[in-house]
């Protein structure tokens, strides 16, 4: 491939900043093609800056042989009206003139923004083999304004209106008066984003003036200067190896900052910053990066405190998730912690992982498989998920006993996850049970009704009646016991 595209030559290319928040392309999409630039004579040229509008005044060429005078008389006549004598002059009605001289001597061209996007777009000049380049602020395109024939209308509809009224006496006008209705913020956004706001915020702007120069005047050079790049230095960074640019970029710190951010935390606080930070890391790459009071922390120091805040997969140190999942969340922070421990044991027993079983395992949603996937390893098409940084054989060949126990413990919490899945079902249908149980103790063995209480209560009023009864009795005996 190199053979068949080879490098023909190197150009440098540099940044000017100078002009990149006045810099503007003018385009004159209606103008002839022959037509030079250098003939055109501006004779004023004015502004609307926030709405990035410019009008632009051209000379005609009222003696050329292309120009009918009578025709040039007749159009300012019909715009401005008749023209005043010379000693009695009216400096209002002078300055709203469209056409001063009497007769049609200019034209007026008028800017439409195509694109309002030109961040990407920039002006380039190629000279002594170095490409200097400028971003641009916007993009103009400039055609005939005829608002001319506008004031015709006007002037001739105020006429029309004069005669009539000199004619008819003028009748009572009915007013309407009409209330504001209470606008919402929505409908005043709306009403803002309309056609007509847009149209008339542009005409309440007023147009200002500026200073037109020639292209080939010195004003015009000094400015056209400011197109190339004040910093004109050699890219040597380009020309560098893979590992000499990454210095370059990213200067190596020395000690005194390195041990700045950790000077007062202890050991196992500065791995476990360490870690949460890298996700993974080597043993040897944890060994360089932190410190002690008194210097870089021994193997033997540096091991026994990986072991109380930090796990290994495959030679490689990671975080514990109970030091990663703190704070409250929509899913619960043992379930979270759970799924990565369950994805960290299967990355020591295989290369490569897939997703889509590990979200029937945890039963998370796909967001938070995701979540817990990424921060220990990534995708490789075709082949699955595996660990970010390479498996570190050297430290297993090393401390194979530290493998090992970091090996049971992976085991250990694949019996606590797996007892964790086993568990919830069974917790619901041992309540279940309990509630059939308590159902059917009920059954058999029901309460004593209100019934029982009832019968009592009337086998005392039953009891009471009968007493009540035979004193009744004995009333009749007696009184017939008198009769007799």
């Amino acid at each position: 491939m190199e053979e068949d595209d080879p490098v023909v030559q190197e150009i440098p290319v540099y940044i000017s900043q100078a002009l990149s928040e006045h810099l503007y392309i003018y385009q004159y999409p209606v103008q002839q093609i022959k037509k030079k630039h250098k003939d055109l004579k501006v004779r004023n040229v004015s502004m609307k800056p926030k709405n990035q509008l410019v009008r632009m005044e051209l000379e005609i060429d009222t003696y050329g042989d292309h120009y009918c005078a009578s025709k040039g008389e007749q159009i300012a006549l019909n715009t401005d009206g008749p023209q005043e004598s010379r000693c009695i002059r009216d400096k209002e009605k002078e300055k709203s003139q469209y056409f001063k001289s009497g007769m049609m001597d200019k034209i007026v061209y008028e800017s439409t923004v195509p694109c309002t996007d030109t961040e990407r777009y920039a002006i380039a000049i190629l000279q002594d083999k170095e490409l200097h380049c400028t971003p641009i602020k916007g993009i103009l395109q400039f055609r005939p304004s005829y608002s001319h024939y506008d004031k015709q209308d006007k002037r001739k509809g105020q006429k029309d209106n004069g005669d009539n009224s000199d004619d008819e006496e003028k009748e009572s006008d009915q007013v309407n008066v009409k209330f504001k209705r209470i606008e919402t913020d929505f409908a005043k956004k709306a009403r803002e984003k309309s056609f007509a706001a847009i149209s008339q915020r542009i005409a309440d702007e007023p147009w200002y003036d500026t200073l037109w120069k020639k292209s080939d005047t010195d004003h015009a050079d000094l400015e056209r200067m400011k197109l190339f790049s004040a910093t004109t230095q050699d890219g040597s960074s380009l020309t560098l190896g893979a590992t000499e640019y990454i210095k370059a970029l990213f200067p190596q710190l020395n000690d005194e900052s390195e041990t700045t951010p950790f000077k007062k935390l202890s050991l196992q606080d500065q791995i476990k910053e360490t870690l949460i930070n890298a996700k993974l890391m080597t043993f040897t790459e944890l060994h360089k990066l932190v410190r002690l009071e008194t210097g870089p922390p021994s193997e033997a120091a540096l091991l026994a405190a990986l072991r109380g805040t930090a796990c290994c997969v495959r030679g490689v140190w990671a975080p514990r998730s109970r030091d990663l999942y703190t704070r409250p969340a929509h899913v619960p922070a043992r379930l979270m912690c759970a799924a990565r421990d369950h994805v960290l044991y299967l990355l020591t027993h295989h290369s490569f992982v897939d997703r889509r079983k590990i979200a029937a395992s945890v039963r998370l949603p796909s967001e938070d498989v995701l979540t817990v996937l990424r921060s220990v390893a990534k995708f490789k098409p075709n082949f699955g998920w595996e660990l970010l940084i390479p498996p570190d054989t050297a430290f297993e060949a090393k401390y194979p006993d530290v493998v090992e126990k970091q090996n049971l413990y992976w085991e250990a919490r694949q019996r606590q996850f797996t007892d964790m899945l086993i568990g919830e079902p069974m917790k619901r249908q041992r309540k279940k049970s309990q509630r059939d149980s308590i159902g059917s103790d009920t059954m058999m063995s029901p309460k004593a009704r209100k019934n029982s209480v009832s019968e009592e209560d009337s086998d005392k009023r039953r009891h009471k009646k009968s007493a009540t009864g035979g004193k009744r009795t004995r009333k009749v005996s007696s009184s017939s016991g008198q009769d007799m």
